[in-house]
């Protein structure tokens, strides 16, 4: 038995929403966010960040035409006195998207502008103003290889001619595909867990995660996990695994499995998952009937054929 994939949610250019909302919501978590940065990303300057340098920014600087498809996360870090902007895309699509570089320079230039503008016009006016670093970060849990170039000037037609002339940036991704799992396993926060299930999903030629494999992982860290990161998890697993759905007698079962651990998880798992077919079960059967009635077929017809009850399409 396997939780059912995101195939019906994705939209023609395989993003996925609830996938993306469901990453957007653990990284806006300062804890979580800075694990990222030291574990996944590594760069020498992540070393002496902590918790009490990082703050999010509440604004998005997706552009309108990538508004549903996109989700930014932006976070301002204090370092020797300066802003730093780390503005993180959220890009959860099955196809590289070989034209990330100039969208990400539409976003970043709508975030500079916005703090541009904002600043007194006097003190931007110094000699020895300097607007903030950003360091774009893009996370991709895409299939394919991410062959899409990483810095700007290679998007630039005939950039070897100008040297240094011209507009550059390189960005750094996190390819979750390829990010090892046994270095996932050395930590055991709660974003390790997340990308681990993701990258099984990944590596699974259905798209889908099995109720054990959910369940071996939430059993072997629930016990030792912090109430609050429980509950976060929780929220992940609804709305990337299981496309948001679960019934409220189910939520609360499986709080009190997350809070206590045990050995009752996938017995939890699995009714969460039939809950989910039944009520995939009975929109079909709502469809149809909706279709038969709009032909003028008979009541009880549509009834037989459907499921659905007499009433139930009646009051349609």
């Amino acid at each position: 038995m396997a939780a059912t994939d995101d195939a019906e949610n994705q939209d023609a250019g395989g993003q996925n929403p609830k996938h993306d909302e469901g990453y957007k919501y653990m990284l806006s978590n300062v804890a979580n966010f800075l694990h990222f940065l030291k574990k996944y990303i590594a760069a020498p300057w992540t070393a002496d960040i902590s918790a009490a340098d990082l703050e999010t920014v509440p604004k998005s600087f997706v552009t309108p035409e990538f508004s549903e498809i996109d989700s930014d996360l932006i976070y301002k870090l204090k370092i020797k006195g300066s802003d730093v902007y780390f503005y993180v895309l959220v890009e959860l699509q099955s196809q590289v998207d070989h034209t990330m570089p100039f969208r990400l320079l539409r976003y970043m230039v709508e975030l500079l502008n916005d703090l541009f503008k904002n600043i007194e016009k006097n003190s931007r006016e110094r000699k020895d103003f300097r607007l903030p670093a950003i360091v774009p970060i893009v996370l991709y849990n895409g299939g394919d290889n991410w062959t899409a170039v990483r810095t700007y000037k290679e998007y630039t037609e005939n950039y070897e001619v100008f040297g240094d002339c011209i507009i550059d940036f390189h960005y750094l991704l996190f390819d979750l595909k390829r990010t090892d799992e046994a270095a996932m396993l050395l930590t055991k926060k709660i974003l390790d867990i997340v990308f681990l299930l993701d990258k099984r999903r990944l590596e699974n030629p259905e798209n889908r995660v099995s109720e054990e494999e959910v369940a071996g992982l939430l059993e072997k860290f629930a016990p030792d996990m912090p109430a609050d990161d429980a509950l976060a998890l929780l929220r992940w697993l609804k709305y990337s695994i299981y496309k948001g759905k679960m019934s409220p007698e189910s939520e609360k079962n499986f709080k009190n499995i997350l809070k206590g651990g045990g050995k009752t998880m996938k017995h939890a798992l699995e009714i969460w998952r039939d809950e989910m077919i039944d009520e995939a079960t009975h929109k079909k059967a709502v469809e149809i009937a909706d279709a038969m009635k709009a032909k003028g077929k008979d009541v009880n017809e549509i009834a037989e054929f459907t499921g659905l009850t007499v009433d139930e399409i009646l009051q349609r």
